[in-house]
């Protein structure tokens, strides 16, 4: 049965559950789902019961703040909402710690966005890693302000996940480090246990 969350935050365009590892949010991992996926299904996958990476996470010290997007959203406005969400949780967390900020599929590409936009804003996102799961390529008429944001954020340690036969747009080299070759199972963990302990073992300490 997948945990309740500890907190809700309600955002323009879409919701939030936060789940913090000692009570407070100290050390957050944000992870944007995929466009149209409802927070309970990702909540689900993240706290599978063959592997849950909100447990895994918990075991580290690390909260987990996830975040739903809607299915008809733009890589701008999904974009915006994702910085919103990093702005709440640099707000509201103790300590300054470093974020960890990624998502699957559409949700990889508004954070690659959100974080890329900041920085050409010149605000600081506090983010020490960036992760993209399958991270979507952006369509043609993105492009163009993809590239006037720098094409990905340069800050942050940039760490690429990508499963067997598909394609975020980007070049090996784009990244610090990258894992291949997975295979996410329908209606199983959100990432393979390899990947999960691949990406615990490179978030910020």
């Amino acid at each position: 049965m997948t945990a309740e969350p500890h907190e809700i935050w309600t955002l323009r365009h879409a919701t939030a559950w936060v789940f913090t590892a000692n009570g407070n949010l100290t050390r957050p991992v944000i992870l944007v789902g995929d466009a149209g996926t409802e927070l309970a299904d990702l909540a689900a996958r993240a706290d599978h019961g063959s592997y849950s990476l909100r447990s895994e996470l918990a075991a580290r010290g690390h909260d987990l703040i996830l975040l739903g997007l809607p299915d008809d959203g733009s890589m701008t406005g999904d974009g915006g909402t994702v910085q919103n969400t990093v702005t709440r949780a640099i707000a509201e967390c103790a300590g300054d710690a470093p974020l960890a900020v990624g998502g699957t599929g559409q949700g990889a590409l508004a954070a690659r966005y959100a974080l890329a936009g900041m920085e050409y804003q010149r605000i600081d996102h506090r983010t020490g890693v960036f992760f993209s799961h399958d991270g979507a390529a952006p369509e043609l008429e993105d492009e163009a302000e993809l590239s006037r944001m720098g094409e990905r954020p340069r800050i942050p340690r940039f760490l690429r996940l990508v499963d067997e036969g598909k394609g975020d747009g980007l070049d090996e080299e784009a990244a610090d480090d990258t894992i291949t070759g997975g295979t996410a199972a329908s209606g199983g963990p959100l990432l393979s246990e390899e990947y999960d302990s691949w990406l615990l073992d490179r978030l910020p300490s």
